[in-house]
């Protein structure tokens, strides 16, 4: 979809604490100072199916700066292939809520040219967002 004038934000903070004592103490706690990205074009999947024989995920320009991806399924494993500009492609897996976030706001890393989603066991639901 293409939309003019998009903002994409990233909110976020990551903390980490020792649960094994209380109250637990924070071992890290980052903000992430919500990076904006002006995009002019994203693509959103909610309930994407990425099936056993990998299925690329329609890409809304090329290349892609951000990157939202969850995996969604109870049980299985996700595997999320990227392919940054002018580089091999590489892939990496996601358990069951595993998330993968790629964000470049000021667009100055070259981005992703290809997205492919493969379900290892089964089909597997995932939630997508990409952006450029």
């Amino acid at each position: 979809m293409t939309t003019p004038n998009t903002n994409v934000e990233l909110q976020a903070i990551i903390s980490a604490s020792n649960n094994l004592v209380t109250p637990p103490p924070y071992i890290a706690n980052f903000d992430f100072g919500n990076p904006t990205l002006g995009a002019t074009s994203y693509f959103q999947e909610p309930y994407f199916q990425a099936t056993t024989g990998g299925v690329a995920v329609a890409l809304p320009a090329s290349p892609v700066f951000f990157i939202l991806i969850q995996n969604l399924h109870a049980s299985a494993i996700l595997r999320v292939t990227v392919t940054p500009t002018g580089q091999a492609a590489s892939a990496s897996t996601y358990g069951p809520g595993g998330v993968v976030i790629f964000f470049d706001p000021l667009e100055t890393g070259g981005g992703f040219t290809a997205l492919t989603l493969t379900g290892l066991v089964s089909t597997v639901p995932a939630f997508v967002m990409v952006g450029a």
